[in-house]
């Protein structure tokens, strides 16, 4: 298959994420996925890679490589590390709270938070959804009222990846008499400060290891210096955030596909029906062919939106197809690799019967699907006019 041209450097750091999947990130997956357990300790052995601080400045601990070079990193982990919600966890963290402390941080919050944040001293979540404001973000009902010695945040927030085991939020609210999406703006917030607390942790089909729960604010009194960027600058960080975590995620689903097809592709090999590998039969070989077709353009599409994004020329439209498409495929490869399974693919701690539920959330989170086709609509025509 076509394929980039990668250099060693990139080569070397696909090498050490693999070693780390295979050394440190493997054990106890499925009892950890039983128990919605996250580790800790599996994050700090990510750390150690420098994946977290991939994309970012050398000043604040980084290693100021491209988007094609993290994403090749996250693609890498994915590949190797059985635990979804880990792999998840990574992406959600880098994106939504660590890329808008690097463009809209001041130094003192690059210093405070982001710094800990890539050496994984530090958990980031980023809190944006509500009860009834999901995929229309205009809907935010979270009330920043402004004072002279700060800001009051009121609201209850909820589905934030996380937010249970974080150290540092993010948190998106609206201004009294603001106008939807005009009038937002992001704040910072600490846990142990007694600024927040967690309401609901909620127990999910999949991706279970990765946290996720209501943050429930209450009269919570912050000082001006917790402001992230400007004053109603809210929305303008979120989708600059998103642009990024619709290509990690990408990243991260074609890694999953990666790992899955090879899995399957050997069951089929060895697993004998009739005095014959399945992989013989017509059923079983036209589904692998599929599912290695969305694998494969999912990479070169990875690829190309990563390039043209080094190269300043990415829009949302083009993060927002290859998400589709990579979260569609990643769903649609899931339901092949049960069915070619068969009843081992449907019991509990086999890897189809885990991946189909870590896999159905690639099309809800980071945007739904149905978002994604509407996002795509300015973008339909480029180069077909």
């Amino acid at each position: 298959m076509v394929e980039f041209s990668y250099s060693e450097e990139q080569r070397q750091i696909c090498s050490l994420m693999e070693e780390c999947c295979d050394r440190y990130l493997n054990d106890r997956v499925y009892a950890d996925d039983a128990s919605g357990t996250f580790r800790r300790d599996k994050w700090s052995r990510i750390a150690e890679t420098g994946l977290l601080g991939l994309p970012f400045p050398a000043s604040h601990g980084g290693a100021e490589q491209g988007m094609l070079t993290t994403a090749l990193a996250v693609r890498a982990l994915a590949r190797r590390c059985e635990d979804e919600g880990l792999v998840f966890s990574v992406c959600a963290q880098m994106s939504a709270a660590q890329v808008p402390l690097w463009i809209y941080g001041t130094k003192e919050q690059q210093t405070r938070y982001l710094e800990p944040l890539i050496d994984g001293r530090y958990i980031g979540s980023s809190v944006i959804t509500e009860p009834g404001a999901g995929s229309d973000s205009s809907a935010m009902t979270t009330l920043v009222e402004k004072h002279q010695e700060g800001y009051l945040l009121n609201g209850v927030k909820t589905f934030a990846t996380l937010a249970p085991d974080a150290d540092v939020l993010l948190v998106y609210g609206k201004h009294a008499n603001g106008l939807p999406m005009l009038d937002v703006s992001a704040f910072l917030l600490e846990a142990g400060q007694q600024e927040y607390s967690i309401g609901q942790v909620f127990a999910k089909m999949g991706l279970r290891t990765s946290p996720m729960s209501e943050v429930l604010l209450n009269q919570t009194r912050l000082p001006p210096h917790r402001l992230l960027g400007r004053e109603r600058q809210g929305m303008g960080i979120f989708f600059k955030a998103m642009l990024w975590e619709r290509i990690i995620v990408s990243a991260y689903h074609v890694g999953a596909m990666e790992q899955q097809y090879a899995q399957t592709y050997q069951y089929a090999s060895r697993r004998k029906q009739f005095g014959q590998a399945i992989l013989s039969f017509e059923g079983v070989y036209d589904k692998l062919v599929q599912m290695r077709i969305r694998l494969e353009t999912g990479k070169l599409m990875l690829d190309q939106v990563c390039e043209d994004f080094d190269r300043g020329r990415c829009g949302m439209h083009s993060a927002s197809m290859l998400k589709l498409h990579t979260s569609e495929s990643k769903v649609q490869n899931s339901l092949a690799a049960v069915q070619i399974w068969g009843a081992y693919g449907y019991v509990k701690e086999s890897p189809p019967e885990k991946q189909m539920r870590d896999s159905l959330a690639a099309k809800l989170y980071s945007g739904t699907s149905e978002m994604q086709k509407k996002i795509m609509l300015e973008g339909l025509g480029e180069g077909y006019e």
